[in-house]
């Protein structure tokens, strides 16, 4: 017999009514792959968007806040 692709339930004993149970192991391992190549992806978006902005001609600095001229120090 072919093992069942993941997700798939596991086959029902003989003899026994009703739905068969999930392959919880197989959900387990679908799902942790999923988030892997999640987290891969998030990771490729996040050093293309700081290459990006380590790219930028100037950089962007923030410039500090001076006081209004009427008023003292």
């Amino acid at each position: 017999m072919a093992p069942a692709p993941p997700g798939q339930t596991i086959p029902d004993k003989p003899g026994r009514e009703g739905p068969a149970a999930p392959d919880y192991k197989a959900l387990y391992y679908e799902l942790f792959r999923a988030s892997e190549q999640a987290v891969r992806l998030l990771q490729q978006a996040q050093a293309r968007a700081e290459e990006a902005y380590l790219q930028e001609e100037p950089p962007l600095r923030l410039a500090p806040d001076k006081p209004p001229a009427d008023q003292g120090p």
